[in-house]
C-alpha cells in the first residue's frame, strides 16, 4: 500500500483519531479515578483522625498503653504520615516524622484554626503523580471540643498520597496495553469498513472511468446504503452528457464553420474568376474588334496578291503567300476565340440530349488525323441526361477537352497507346456533390496523357494560361469553356496527376420538362 494511496491516509488518520480518543478517554478516567481515590483517602482520614488522636493520647499517657510497635502498626495502616494534636492548655502531642516546611504549614493551619475556630483539609507538597506533578500530602485539622461546646484545642493528621500515584501508575502498564490492543482492533474494523463503504466503491468507478467509452453510464453503487454514491453516479452521468451534448455541438459548429469557410474561399475564388473574366473580356473584346479589321484587310490584299498572273506561276511566291495567309488565319482563329470570350452571358439555352451530343461529337473527332492512334469512347448508362444549353457552346466546350486530351497524350510517354474516355453519372438531389440540392448530370473526360501538376491544376481556367508549348496554345479554351458551363448553371473541375492523366468532370442540373 503506497504512502500516497487514500486508503493509507485515511488509515493513518483513522489511527491517529482513534489513538487520540482513546487516550482522552484514558486521562478522563484515570483523573477521574485518582480524584476518587483521593476524596476515599481523605473521607477515611477523617474517620481515623479522632480515633488515632485518642489512641495517640492513651499510649501516651495511660498505663495500658499500646506496645510502640503496635501503635506504628496502627498508625500505618490508616496511611497517617504525622499525626498532631494542640490543647489550649499549652500541651502537644505528635507522632512521625517530617521535613521542616511542613512542620511550618502544620503550625500555620493550626494557628489559624484555632484562631478563626473552623476545621480544614489542605493539600501541600509536591511529587510525580500519573500524568504530571500532584500535590503529595493531604491535611486534615479539626477541633477538639469540650463538654460545654468550648475548643478545647486541634487535632491534625497528614495523609501521604505517594501510594495512591504509585497503584495508579502500575495500573497504567496494562492499561496501555489494553489502550494499544483497543486502537489495533478499532483501526483494523474502521479500516475494513471504511475500505467496502468508500475504497472499494472508488476502486471500481476508477476502474470504470478508465473502461469508459463515449455514451456509457457510471452507475457504480447500488441501494439506499450508498446514497451519496448514487448521487455522486447522478452528477457524473448529467455531466457526461452535458460533455457529450457540448461535443455534438462543438463539432456541428466545426463542420457549419468549415462549411462556411469552404463556401467563402470558394465565392471568394469565383470573384476573383470573375472578375478576372469580366476585365480580360473587356480587353479581348477591345482587341478583336482592332485587330480583326486590319486581318481581314491584310487577308483581301493576299487574295489579291495570289490572284495576279506574275504569280501564278511562281512557286515560291505562292508557297510564301500560303504560309503568310495560314499564319494570318490562325491570328484570325485566336481573334475568334476572343470574341467568343468577350461573348455577353445572354445565350440561347436549348434542351440537350447529353448522351447524343457526346455520341456525336465522339464519332465525328474519331476520324480526325491528331487521334491517330488514340481510343476515344463513351461509357454512357441509361440515366436522365437533359440539360438546358446552349448546344453550339456545350459542343464547342466538349471538342476543346477532347483537343486538350490529345494534345496532353501526344507529349506523354502513353502516345501510341492513348484513351479518352466519357462517362456518365446521375447525382441524386440528396447527395452533397449535387448541384443546388437538385439532380445532377455528371459527365467525365479522362485521359491517360501527362497530366498536370498541383501547382498548375488552379490556374488552367485562368484565361491565357496555358502549359503548352508557344505558338501551339492561347490558353483561352478552358476559360471560354468554363464560362459556358457556369452560365448554364453548372459546374467544371480537374482532377490530375503528374504521369497519371486528367479527369475533367462536368456537372450540370438535368432538365425536366
Amino acid at each position: 500500500m503506497s504512502f500516497q494511496s487514500l486508503k493509507f491516509k485515511i488509515a493513518a488518520n483513522l489511527a491517529f483519531i482513534i489513538l487520540l480518543s482513546v487516550l482522552l478517554s484514558y486521562f478522563v478516567i484515570v483523573t477521574v479515578f485518582q480524584k476518587s481515590l483521593i476524596q476515599e483517602r481523605v473521607s477515611s482520614g477523617k474517620q481515623s483522625l479522632s480515633f488515632l488522636a485518642d489512641l495517640l493520647f492513651d499510649h501516651l499517657n495511660s498505663d495500658t498503653r499500646l506496645s510502640d510497635a503496635r501503635f506504628e502498626q496502627i498508625f500505618h495502616d490508616s496511611g497517617a504520615v504525622y499525626l498532631y494534636v494542640r490543647l489550649n492548655n499549652g500541651m502537644n502531642y505528635h507522632y512521625g516524622d517530617v521535613n521542616t516546611d511542613l512542620q511550618k504549614e502544620i503550625h500555620k493551619i493550626v494557628d489559624y484554626s484555632i484562631n478563626e475556630d473552623v476545621s480544614g483539609t489542605e493539600f501541600f507538597g509536591d511529587t510525580f503523580g500519573v500524568f504530571s506533578y500532584q500535590k503529595k500530602y493531604v491535611l486534615i485539622s479539626e477541633l477538639i471540643a469540650g463538654v460545654d461546646s468550648d475548643t478545647l484545642g486541634v487535632k491534625m493528621i497528614i495523609l501521604g498520597l505517594d501510594d495512591i500515584y504509585q497503584t495508579l501508575r502500575q495500573s497504567q502498564k496494562i492499561i496501555l496495553l489494553y489502550v494499544i490492543a483497543n486502537v489495533l482492533l478499532l483501526l483494523l474494523f474502521g479500516v475494513y469498513r471504511l475500505s467496502r463503504l468508500i475504497i472499494r466503491p472508488i476502486h471500481r468507478f476508477i476502474k470504470m472511468t478508465d473502461d469508459f467509452r463515449a455514451r456509457d453510464r457510471l452507475y457504480f453503487a447500488h441501494g439506499k446504503n450508498h446514497q451519496e454514491f448514487n448521487q455522486l453516479s447522478r452528477a457524473l452521468n448529467h455531466m457526461v452528457d452535458t460533455i457529450e451534448t457540448d461535443k455534438e455541438n462543438l463539432q456541428h459548429s466545426l463542420k457549419e464553420l468549415e462549411k462556411a469557410n469552404n463556401e467563402l474561399t470558394n465565392a471568394q475564388h469565383e470573384i476573383v474568376r470573375a472578375e478576372k473574366l469580366a476585365s480580360v473580356g473587356r480587353l479581348s473584346a477591345g482587341l478583336a474588334h482592332e485587330i480583326g479589321n486590319p486581318i481581314g484587310i491584310v487577308l483581301g490584299y493576299l487574295d489579291l496578291l495570289k490572284s495576279r498572273s506574275s504569280l501564278k506561276n511562281d512557286e515560291v511566291g505562292q508557297d510564301f503567300l500560303k504560309r503568310a495567309q495560314n499564319e494570318i488565319n490562325r491570328i484570325n482563329t485566336i481573334i475568334r476565340q476572343l470574341l467568343d470570350f468577350s461573348r455577353s452571358s445572354s445565350v440561347d439555352s436549348t434542351v440537350v440530349l447529353m448522351h447524343d451530343l457526346v455520341r456525336d461529337v465522339v464519332s465525328m473527332m474519331s476520324g480526325q488525323p491528331f487521334m491517330a492512334d488514340i481510343i476515344l469512347d463513351h461509357h454512357l448508362t441509361d440515366i436522365p441526361n437533359a440539360v438546358k444549353i446552349d448546344n453550339d457552346q456545350i459542343r464547342q466546350v466538349l471538342i476543346n477537352l477532347i483537343i486538350n486530351a490529345a494534345d496532353s497524350i501526344k507529349s506523354s510517354d502513353n502516345r501510341n497507346k492513348g484513351s479518352i474516355h466519357f462517362v456518365s453519372e446521375f447525382i441524386a438531389e440528396h447527395d452533397k456533390s449535387a448541384l443546388n440540392n437538385q439532380p445532377t448530370l455528371l459527365l467525365k473526360v479522362t485521359d491517360n496523357g501527362t497530366g498536370i501538376s498541383s501547382e498548375n491544376i488552379e490556374y488552367i481556367f485562368d484565361p491565357f494560361f496555358t502549359t503548352k508549348e508557344p505558338g501551339k496554345g492561347t490558353g483561352l479554351g478552358l476559360s471560354v469553356s468554363y464560362m459556358i458551363i457556369e452560365q448554364a448553371g453548372g459546374r467544371i473541375i480537374a482532377k490530375s496527376e503528374i504521369a497519371q492523366g486528367t479527369t475533367m468532370m462536368i456537372y450540370l442540373p438535368i432538365y425536366y420538362a
